[in-house]
């Protein structure tokens, strides 16, 4: 490579080195005193974030012929399993020599309590305002304290015979663990930020942009093949033997679509064993001859009930966040939108910039899906200049029904 050229970074290294980047801008915001071992502690948590990345353990082909999956071999698992405990144990133990844990506290009982909003409350009613090095040590033990606790908890786990003999387990236990640390490390860095800076999380953790993008892709794909399920299962109840075959190849064909999407291989481990399971059992159902008519319906519906189920993949808090934020945002775009309704121009294009807004909402809300299905056949960019306000009250108010996240 001749000198002058520089290696072409993929866009994952690029939006790591952008956060990189932004910790180091960051962490000079501290005082002297605290300066190095904030950005050490920062800079080590974000390399440790980027070490837990979510791994592929299952092998799930979309071949029509197939359906089915494998599993990791144990001696593919066992040298994760290692690397991953022992990463933590020195991200532990860097961590807590840069910020030596204040006077002990009540221990946590795992990562999920380490951000809890009563326990800042509590330090803040036991012992009053404290020096940010003081608030980052605490923060830095809660969170230590809290990975260690998982640690020990994922050993027991891994020590059950239940878990030892059911590779599905085994793999989820150790995707959920490394899930849990990575969100972990990844609110430490978050939080620490915030003492001197307004950021976003997207900006100063490593993959959450990439992690958002996947959850997104995840329930959008899941709605969508929800929705088709739902009148597949509609039309397989009503089909005699002669029809069902013909009405479960049409079933599988979207199951074969939603295979092929990038939303398969990141759901969680426990959907994807029941996704994959009921798919190589309607495959097998398909090649039944004469058809098992019964078994066919029952594995329809419990294949559209779990897809239903899915919906609770909005409760992700980086999800939860994420709809916060784009709920706002088309409020104000329709907040423009009602102040220039004698522009028809400028209210047109905003009440579409709050559909856009909404559109990564898809899956979120079932009446918000409807409306948003029915945009791709008559989007509001094509509404006449009178139906504008109609179109506002309508869509202002399906936004005022929907939940906050």
């Amino acid at each position: 490579m001749p000198a002058s050229e520089e290696p072409v970074l993929s866009p994952d290294d690029q939006a790591d080195l952008a956060v990189e980047g932004r910790i180091l801008e960051v962490g000079q915001r501290f005082e002297q005193g605290l300066r190095e071992r904030v950005v050490r502690l920062m800079l080590g948590s974000a390399e440790a974030v980027l070490k837990l990345a979510d791994l592929d353990l299952v092998r799930h082909e979309a071949d029509e012929e197939q359906g089915g999956h494998t599993l990791a071999l144990w001696e593919e698992l066992a040298p994760v399993m290692g690397s991953t405990v022992g990463l933590v144990n020195e991200r532990i133990a860097l961590a807590t020599a840069e910020f030596p844990p204040p006077p002990e506290a009540d221990p946590i009982d795992n990562l999920d309590d380490a951000f809890g909003p009563g326990r800042a409350a509590a330090e803040a009613v036991d012992e009053g305002p404290q020096s940010t090095e003081v608030e980052i040590a605490r923060l830095v033990a809660a969170v230590c304290s809290g990975m260690r606790r998982d640690v020990a908890q994922l050993g027991e786990r891994l020590r059950s015979p239940q878990v030892v003999s059911d590779a599905w387990m085994l793999i989820g236990e150790l995707l959920e663990f490394r899930g849990r640390v990575r969100a972990g490390l990844g609110e430490l860095i978050y939080q620490i930020c915030s003492f001197v800076a307004e950021v976003d999380r997207q900006d100063v953790v490593p993959g959450y942009a990439a992690d958002l993008d996947t959850g997104i892709i995840v329930r959008q794909a899941t709605s969508n093949l929800a929705f088709l399920f739902r009148g597949h299962t509609k039309r397989i109840g009503a089909s005699g033997d002669d029809r069902i075959t013909a009405s479960l190849q049409d079933a599988i064909k979207d199951l074969h679509a939603y295979s092929r999407t990038r939303a398969l291989p990141y759901l969680r481990t426990s959907d994807k064993r029941i996704f994959l399971e009921t798919r190589a059992t309607l495959y097998q159902l398909l090649k039944a001859s004469p058809p098992k008519s019964r078994e066919i319906k029952n594995a329809v519906e419990n294949m559209a009930r779990f897809l239903d189920s899915m919906s609770v993949v909005s409760r992700r808090e980086n999800l939860r966040l994420h709809d916060r934020a784009q709920l706002a945002n088309a409020g104000r775009h329709l907040e423009a939108a009602q102040f220039n309704l004698s522009l028809p121009e400028i209210a047109r294009a905003e009440l579409g910039e709050a559909v856009q807004a909404a559109g990564r909402l898809y899956g979120r809300d079932v009446q918000l899906d409807a409306y948003l299905r029915a945009q791709r056949h008559f989007p509001v960019d094509w509404l006449h200049d009178p139906e504008i306000a109609v179109e506002l009250e309508r869509f202002g108010a399906l936004l005022a029904g929907i939940t906050p996240p």
